[in-house]
């Protein structure tokens, strides 16, 4: 009789119904008419397109034309970051900074889904490598106290697991005390943050992809990757959320 129940028009009906209904923008709430767009509605999925031109594939760097080709900046042709490759989702702007901040200050867990699809489709459109292992950029022990939690290792934690590959949350260690990146500029911030970093033997002849959420100069991800080829890591790749300028 169960059987027979769960066979019918109406049941299938019923059935195809609820799922539907479960199935909404992670953004806006609405309900998917098509289930295979999620976790985004074709209008909130515009509004959050991934960078796909006129940017620098070394370093990220977004020029002024989203539309123009992708070629890598003078900077990084003179001086080539000490990373293999690197992904990046979006620049920091627009419906991107606003997710992340809700991340970051407003201690919003519940954007685990989009933002998991987010580093996971910045991995495939930027072709890395299969990494062995993600490693979290560290944060200052004070902000992780104030904030509750490590924004870069829970991008990390989410990737990892979409992956199936290794999450380090200790693969990188703070070593001293630095002072904010977000009040210094450029040259200040490499200064800052020069040999502050200690790598765990987990790197060691393994395939390290680093995650962050945001990347600006890059002096903070330049000297992870430093830490990281100084502990014997057999390859180097950066994931960040979005690139600022």
């Amino acid at each position: 009789m169960v059987a027979n129940a769960a066979c019918s028009p109406a049941y299938r009906l019923l059935s195809n119904f609820m799922f539907r209904l479960g199935r909404r923008c992670q953004l806006c709430a609405a309900v998917l008419d098509h289930p295979e767009d999620f976790p985004l509605c074709p209008q909130c999925a515009a509004l959050l397109a991934p960078r796909l031109g006129g940017y620098c594939p070394r370093c990220g760097d977004c020029y002024a034309d989203p539309m123009a080709p992708v070629y890598d900046c003078l900077s990084c042709r003179t001086a080539p970051p000490p990373w293999a490759a690197l992904g990046f989702y979006g620049s920091y702007s627009g419906l991107l900074r606003d997710l992340v901040h809700r991340h970051k200050f407003g201690r919003d867990h519940g954007l685990g889904v989009i933002l998991r699809f987010m580093v996971l489709q910045a991995w495939r459109l930027h072709a890395l490598e299969r990494p062995d292992i993600i490693v979290p950029v560290p944060m200052r022990p004070m902000p992780v106290l104030r904030r509750g939690f490590n924004q870069s290792a829970e991008l990390g934690r989410l990737l990892a697991g979409a992956l199936g590959v290794a999450f380090a949350g200790q693969g990188l260690l703070k070593i001293r005390e630095t002072r904010a990146q977000s009040s210094l500029g450029r040259a200040a911030r490499m200064r800052n943050v020069a040999g502050a970093f200690r790598a765990a033997r987990d790197v060691a002849g393994r395939r390290v992809l680093l995650v962050d959420d945001v990347m600006t100069t890059g002096a903070t991800m330049r000297a992870c990757s430093r830490a990281c080829r100084e502990a014997g890591a057999a390859r180097i790749e950066v994931l960040v959320l979005a690139r600022a300028s």
